[in-house]
């Protein structure tokens, strides 16, 4: 996990403005492109369970702090999928549990709170039981499969996203992680990579300090003073950083530097 840099909603100040309080949150490494593999997998074997064309979207990956696993699986039906690299969860909430079962069996509505008959339980078993190598993806080569009480994901889960039907009967199904990911580091860019990009480089040759009045009296004709001793060596810049000293004079009818040691012998 990482931390990211949130700014949130605009609150109006005394005097008018409107502010965004700043805070650093927690976000999951888990890549958005490994949840939308799955959504695309939760989509096709829901599309064949209930025999209708579904579509889903996903909820991006989070890192859900204690409070929030608690209320997220109260009442869930879990499973635990034991992965080679970490553990899965696959998490049905109550709500969803039912709406599941009412997309199973044809249903329109279904009351959010009549409790599911025995042979739904099973049904949505099988559902999920289905969704199951989904995980692979996400956890590696898998072990068993077992039921989990809410109390144990709760403490387990670390990464969390979901994927939600559209439409009147919306389910959502959660997907959950024991680990985070370990954030991908890319190889960084090297010289060869660089080769055709040039930098824009200046001599200073000498230095002062002009005062505003000064300054403001300065016409063509006018001579400045400059701090820098005669014949001081010559500072080579590349933006706003010191890269060298030289001898400055003339090559081939062209502005040189010459530097002393291993740096190249003469910079035009």
């Amino acid at each position: 996990m990482i931390a990211v840099l949130n700014f949130g909603a605009p609150e109006r100040q005394r005097d008018g403005r409107l502010l965004r309080r700043a805070s650093f949150v927690m976000r999951s490494t888990l890549p958005r492109s490994a949840a939308c593999l799955v959504a695309n997998g939760v989509r096709e074997q829901l599309s064949r369970l209930v025999a209708l064309d579904l579509d889903v979207e996903v909820i991006e990956p989070s890192v859900p702090a204690p409070q929030a696993r608690r209320i997220l699986l109260e009442e869930a039906t879990a499973f635990r999928v034991r992965g080679r690299i970490c553990d899965g969860f696959i998490i049905v909430r109550g709500r969803d549990a039912r709406r599941l079962a009412a997309l199973a069996f044809g249903e329109d509505e279904r009351s959010e709170a009549a409790p599911l008959s025995e042979i739904e339980r099973a049904t949505l078993e099988r559902i999920v039981l289905a969704l199951v190598p989904l995980c692979n993806s996400l956890c590696g080569t898998l072990g068993p499969i077992v039921r989990e009480t809410h109390e144990r994901v709760a403490c387990d889960l670390e990464s969390y996203f979901e994927i939600r039907t559209r439409g009147a009967l919306g389910v959502a199904i959660g997907f959950g992680l024991t680990r985070d990911p370990n954030e991908e580091v890319v190889a960084g860019l090297t010289l060869d990579d660089l080769a055709e990009v040039e930098i824009e480089g200046t001599v200073e040759v000498g230095r002062g300090i002009l005062g505003i009045q000064a300054f403001s009296r300065l016409s063509a004709g006018a001579t400045v003073m400059l701090d820098t001793p005669l014949a001081a060596p010559g500072i080579l810049r590349f933006g706003t950083v010191a890269f060298a000293r030289g001898t400055c004079g003339v090559r081939n009818g062209r502005s040189a530097i010459s530097f002393d040691g291993d740096l190249a012998s003469e910079v035009a």
